[in-house]
């Protein structure tokens, strides 16, 4: 199975690439190698007629020297009975010879023209095979007579051949450890700007679909791919655009006639002129929450700056002080924690934040009962203690126009979703905390940025 990497792929295809013409050459020196023993002499004679050739001088006086390289001396010299040449003039005179042995004793006394020799050694008899060249050398005509033998030659290309599998085979690793690191940089260097964009795509959510993807520096075969992205970006942009737009002038059209409509009950005297009333405010809230939605919605409303969330969380519980006082709950506000730094948020939408959790825990607390706030350095908890929240509503909690059983059943049913995006935009976490055996709800909204990325908390309705 291939990579799922573009960078492995491109890695791997070169390495296989190399891979194989490693192979072919492995092969064609495995084909060189078995060539047959007759085919070997007689490449070794021919070679050796070029040494002579070129190694030989003639002095101002016609003596000739031989100025042989250190290795084909040595085997002259070392192996006379395997080994010897014999260099003639153009009137048959003998000008050099390799030193004296059964090799040269027995190729001088040899008819011309025979193309092997036997000489007689103490460990049995040694076959050579005999070479005849003639050449041209400052003007003059020299014949060379040169003899190996057959096991000479097999077992000179033998260690030959050996040295060069060795030298081949740490060629080849090195050759492949070096190209893996040369390809490894190009391949990452070639891919990074498409991990940036990845990185900007990744990057792109509902409060910054404006944000759009650059094929600078991309690979030709993406730019195709990077420019429909943008265009389904551009389309998507447009419709959430003219989706909050709606969304926002519809609530906004809907207050008018409400609180005419109010107005009217309220002056006419019907006998269920409670009932109407309800509902026309019960409509005013959903009016009212839709309006905010729309806000909370759109990156641009924000305004960040430093505030302390304590300040904050006090002015909530203050402006609903009197609804407590009605439904006979207790507000209690504690700290945890010595330093309290301020955190970069919208100091508005944080109040509703904090307004709709108070709220929300209002409605579902028991009269006499208590709702605590309890404030730290990087989170607040906003807990009550009501029935709690069942195990089959917890997947609905943050979703819109979904409602509870409050004890007034007059939620729109968008307090929680507004939580959301608030803290969305934000980059903070909002969470129904996990059962910890205490009665009633508990929301947890961690403030800290840093730590929720790192932690990999977001928003959900059964905790982290």
């Amino acid at each position: 199975m291939l990579p799922r990497s573009l960078s492995a792929r491109l890695m791997l295809a070169t390495l296989v690439a190399l891979l194989a013409a490693a192979t072919a050459a492995a092969a064609v020196m495995l084909m060189l190698r078995t060539s047959s023993l007759e085919d070997m002499v007689r490449e070794e004679l021919a070679e050796e007629v070029v040494e002579l050739r070129e190694g030989m001088r003639v002095g101002a006086d016609g003596a000739v020297t031989l100025e042989l390289s250190p290795e084909v001396g040595n085997v002259y010299a070392a192996m006379r009975n395997d080994a010897a040449y014999r260099l003639t003039d153009q009137h048959g005179h003998t000008v050099a010879t390799s030193q004296d042995g059964p090799a040269l004793q027995t190729l001088s006394a040899l008819p011309a023209g025979a193309p092997a020799m036997t000489v007689a050694a103490p460990d049995g008899d040694v076959h050579l095979r005999v070479a005849d060249a003639a050449f041209e050398h400052a003007g003059r005509t020299y014949h060379a007579r040169i003899a190996r033998s057959d096991r000479l030659v097999a077992t000179l290309k033998d260690h030959a051949s050996k040295l060069y599998l060795r030298a081949g085979a740490a060629v080849v690793v090195l050759a492949l450890l070096t190209f893996t690191a040369v390809i490894y940089f190009i391949v990452n260097r070639m891919v990074r700007p498409l991990r940036q964009a990845s990185r900007v795509a990744a990057r792109v959510g509902p409060r910054n679909l404006g944000t759009r993807l650059h094929s600078e520096g991309l690979p030709s075969e993406v730019v195709p791919l990077i420019d429909a992205f943008n265009a389904a970006l551009e389309r998507l942009e447009q419709g959430f655009r003219v989706q909050q737009e709606f969304l926002a002038s519809a609530a906004h059209e809907l207050k008018t006639p409400l609180a005419l409509l109010q107005a009217e009950i309220e002056l006419s005297g019907a006998p269920n002129t409670a009932l109407l009333l309800r509902d026309t405010a019960q409509m005013a809230r959903q009016v009212h929450q839709l309006l905010h939605l729309a806000e909370v919605s759109e990156g641009h409303n924000y305004t960040f700056a430093p505030v302390q969330v304590r300040s904050v969380i006090d002015d909530a519980v203050d402006y609903l002080s009197r609804v407590a006082d009605q439904r006979g709950v207790d507000v209690l506000v504690t700290t945890e924690g010595a330093e309290f730094p301020p955190v970069e948020a919208d100091a508005g939408a944080l109040f509703v934040l904090v307004k709709n959790l108070l709220e929300n825990a209002l409605n579902h607390a028991p009269q006499g009962s208590m709702v605590r706030i309890v404030v730290e350095p990087d989170r607040f908890h906003v807990r009550d203690a009501g029935q709690g929240v069942g195990v089959a509503d917890r997947s609905m909690l943050f979703k819109r126009f979904w409602r509870g059983n409050a004890k007034d059943g007059d939620g729109a049913g968008l307090g929680l979703a507004i939580c959301m995006e608030i803290c969305l935009s934000h980059g903070w976490s909002i969470a129904l905390s996990a059962d910890d055996g205490a009665p009633g709800a508990c929301f947890v909204v961690v403030t800290n940025t840093a730590a929720c990325s790192a932690a990999g908390c977001r928003s959900t309705a059964t905790g982290w």
